[in-house]
């Protein structure tokens, strides 16, 4: 796995998995919230919730866009990206043309999204989402002005005062669509239910899908920290990356299933799926979890490891067949070992915290409120 140790180690090649290993935590954090506080993401109110986590991955993505993949050339003749402090200065450079134009259609347009749902979903104010929007981009040029923090040794993007300008802008003119969202379309705050019904194909595709990011981002970076700092001599990096593909794999494949009781790896976990065992709502035992993880992970880290990665797929595709064509959706690991893939609900009985309870009324016959579950 040589592939991202292609330009300058030191830079591109801790900067790549690295904004990958940030976007997916995030996105991580974020399912296994709301899995917390309002059980499964389903209906209107869900596909709301993913097209919030869309939207966030595409203001990460845009904040680091494109990223250079190495620093040869990069600050030779100017020392970088000139920034531009001065008012209107891209309607200065080229007015009325293309690129002005697209320039400004995209950074407003990205803070209109969050404008729009500041509005629609989170149900806040002109105030709060023009903010959101000035904050956010402010945040975004700082990124830009100091090349990623100071890991790019100058800045490869024009960081501009308008900017800033366009997201305040476009987060109001975002929020104003999302005043007509409101009246328009379908409530998007999510009702909180209990999540005991058997997880879909979706969601189970979407906490492996978690595991898989999370799992080449992480050894990548673990890889190309290792040689920045010198642990690692540049020509050993793909060696490096093997190396840590390999020990990655061994600790959330194998070792973390082991310790959380529904039995399963982070990014399953933040989708609160889990393991139990067959025909009863009880963890399933560590050997039958040691066996499907060695039987699903130990070919796709040898793939990956020979530089093979799009094999994996028919390892994905061996493993989905038999759960695509059964009534239970099992998978082949899962009939081999004895296990079932369910919710964490279905495995330790707990309820979302924003779920309403109703509590008897008292024998005088005071009645009580709804409750939300802690």
């Amino acid at each position: 796995m040589a592939g991202i140790f292609a330009g300058d180690p030191t830079v591109a090649a801790v900067v790549f998995p690295g904004a990958a290993l940030g976007i997916l935590l995030g996105t991580a954090l974020f399912f296994a919230r709301h899995h917390q506080r309002y059980g499964p993401m389903r209906g209107w109110p869900g596909q709301v919730g993913l097209i919030t986590v869309l939207v966030g991955v595409g203001v990460a993505a845009y904040a680091v866009y494109p990223l250079p993949r190495g620093v040869d050339g990069l600050c030779a003749i100017s020392g970088g990206a000139a920034p531009r402090f001065g008012p209107l200065a891209v309607l200065q450079t080229a007015p009325l043309a293309w690129p002005s134009a697209a320039h400004i259609a995209l950074a407003a347009g990205v803070y209109a999204a969050v404008g729009l749902l500041a509005r629609y979903r989170y149900r806040r104010g002109a105030v709060f989402a023009g903010a959101l929007g000035l904050l956010l981009a402010l945040l975004i040029e700082a990124v830009q002005l100091t090349g990623v923090l100071g890991l790019y040794p100058c800045a490869y993007r024009v960081a501009a005062v308008d900017d800033v300008v366009l997201g305040g802008l476009g987060a109001l003119a975002g929020w104003l669509v999302g005043t007509a969202a409101v009246r328009w379309l379908p409530r998007p705050w999510p009702g909180a239910m209990a999540d005991m019904m058997p997880p879909a194909i979706s969601r189970r595709l979407l906490g492996h899908g978690l595991d898989l990011g999370l799992w080449w981002s992480g050894a990548g970076t673990l890889a190309a920290l290792a040689v920045a700092v010198g642990a690692v001599p540049r020509h050993a990096g793909a060696a490096a990356m093997d190396i840590a593909l390999i020990a990655l794999a061994v600790l959330l494949g194998l070792v973390v299933p082991l310790l959380r009781r529904d039995r399963c790896t982070p990014g399953r976990a933040s989708v609160h799926l889990a393991l139990a065992a067959l025909g009863r709502p009880l963890p399933a035992e560590r050997w039958r979890v040691l066996l499907r993880s060695a039987l699903l992970y130990t070919p796709v880290t040898v793939l990956f490891v020979l530089d093979l990665p799009w094999w994996a797929l028919a390892v994905a595709a061996l493993h989905g067949l038999p759960a695509m064509a059964r009534r239970d959706q099992t998978g082949l690991s899962d009939l081999v070992a004895g296990v079932r893939v369910v919710t964490r609900g279905a495995v330790s009985g707990g309820l979302p915290r924003k779920l309403v309870r109703y509590s008897a009324p008292l024998a005088q016959g005071h009645d009580h409120a709804p409750q939300a579950v802690d």
